[in-house]
């Protein structure tokens, strides 16, 4: 019979091990690569001015923005001048330890046809020089979305959309990007048009490309991302349905972060319901948001009231949504057993990913403890994060040899170690207490 203790009955303290309480917080916390972001808008001619962007930045985001147009270069290839001030750009926000959602433009104010190079020649030669920027600052480049083309970018009134070279351009930029950034397309129908080798499989099974949706709720169509053609009837390269695209964008959002922008629907605010943009954000699995793009459906959402139980009861739906975008782990629960036969303490923790989507980079849970000699020291409970899926739930074990203290669970990214919060209430360094050993030495005596 397994001789495992549940930390959570108190009353079995003959192991010396006395159990904290695991309560999931519901104030505010940020995390890397994950929650809502705002715009930052650069033309590629002018040097930004540095010093007043500094101002600019959201003291709680992780994420920044940037939106970088080079529509005064159509007619040409960007000089190493404006080479290099992209260059600083990325430098600016790497520097601050952003994860930047990036979007290259030829046009930021719904002028697309006029903005755009005459020749396609041309916009491959700018995805060329683009391409070497990303990079050189893939670790820092956490999206790159669009493919240069289209209103504000956004893939839509361009004459560059045709399958075929739809195709060349996601090329330059797949053999561009490093693993942890990812490519980010406007519709589903375009993620399929790229990514015909999984028509047989019939679901999103590459993980180097997202959805970036600006329409999110603005309509029944998110403002024309879906179409009206159930799967069944349409082709793989046609726009399919409602329910049939979001379905498709859980299986995209279980391998690569999807996000985009909230939008104020008019009367169709009037069909939506706390519950139904749960089940959409959900379904979605979005990882970021725009703060700022439409604040009218983020102020109703301000308004509305969290509608499950739990911590989150009666709290504000916008709070919730805040703290379930992209990952959020939460220690479940924690086992512990003492092997006397070799002095030694057998540790296992029940981790849930409670946000709308998985997480996409690699990074590490340890166990933190002091052991036998006094020294502080660690055991790494788990060192593969990456694709760890909304609502999986992971158990983790070690064996440690600790002494009298207290035991910690912290996470960290491996590229910069950065922290990773948990949903439970933790200290100023990430830690969240499972509990304290005492008397170790003198059970060990007897």
């Amino acid at each position: 019979m397994r001789d495992w203790i549940d930390v959570f009955e108190k009353r079995k303290t003959n192991i010396g091990f006395r159990a904290a309480k695991l309560t999931e917080s519901t104030a505010e916390m940020s995390n890397p690569a994950r929650g809502w972001y705002q715009i930052h808008t650069f033309l590629a001619e002018q040097e930004p001015d540095f010093e007043e962007l500094r101002w600019c930045l959201h003291p709680k985001d992780t994420l920044a923005f940037l939106l970088i147009d080079i529509g005064h270069f159509r007619d040409r290839d960007l000089d190493q001048e404006v080479l290099d001030r992209i260059c600083r750009i990325f430098k600016f926000f790497s520097e601050r330890s952003y994860d930047c959602i990036v979007r290259v433009v030829y046009d930021h104010e719904g002028k697309a046809l006029l903005r755009e190079p005459s020749f396609f020649s041309q916009v491959v030669s700018h995805l060329g020089q683009i391409g070497k920027l990303v990079k050189e600052f893939t670790d820092s480049i956490y999206v790159f979305q669009g493919m240069l083309v289209g209103n504000w970018g956004e893939m839509h009134s361009s004459r560059f959309l045709s399958e075929a070279r739809l195709r060349q351009m996601a090329e330059i930029l797949r053999r561009s990007r490093g693993e942890e950034t990812y490519l980010a397309v406007r519709r589903p129908v375009y993620w399929r048009m790229l990514h015909e080798e999984q028509k047989r499989k019939g679901a999103a099974a590459s993980g180097d490309m997202g959805i970036f949706d600006d329409g999110i709720l603005g309509s029944e169509s998110h403002l024309g991302t879906f179409g009206t053609e159930s799967k069944t009837d349409a082709a793989w390269n046609e726009p399919w349905k409602r329910d049939d695209e979001l379905s498709f964008e859980t299986e995209i959002g279980r391998a690569a972060p999807n996000g985009g922008e909230a939008v104020y629907g008019g009367n169709y605010l009037q069909e939506l319901t706390p519950e139904m943009v749960l089940d959409t954000l959900c379904q979605m699995q979005i990882t970021y948001l725009n703060r700022a793009h439409d604040t009218r459906m983020l102020e109703v959402w301000k308004e509305w009231k969290y509608p499950g139980t739990g911590v989150w009861e009666g709290k504000s739906f916008y709070d919730h949504v805040s703290a379930h975008l992209g990952y959020r782990f939460l220690v479940r629960k924690v086992y512990a057993a003492f092997q006397r036969k070799h002095h030694v303490y057998s540790v296992e923790i029940e981790v849930e990913n409670t946000g709308f989507a998985g997480y996409y980079q690699e990074a590490e849970i340890r166990l933190e403890y002091t052991d036998s000699s006094g020294t502080d020291s660690f055991e790494v409970l788990e060192n593969r994060m990456k694709d760890w899926k909304s609502r999986e739930h992971r158990t983790l074990a070690c064996t440690i040899e600790p002494g009298d203290g207290r035991l910690y669970v912290t996470a960290r990214r491996k590229k910069d170690g950065a922290m990773i919060r948990f949903g439970n209430v933790s200290d100023e360094q990430g830690r969240v207490l499972l509990g304290e050993i005492t008397g170790l030495w003198e059970r060990n005596q007897k």
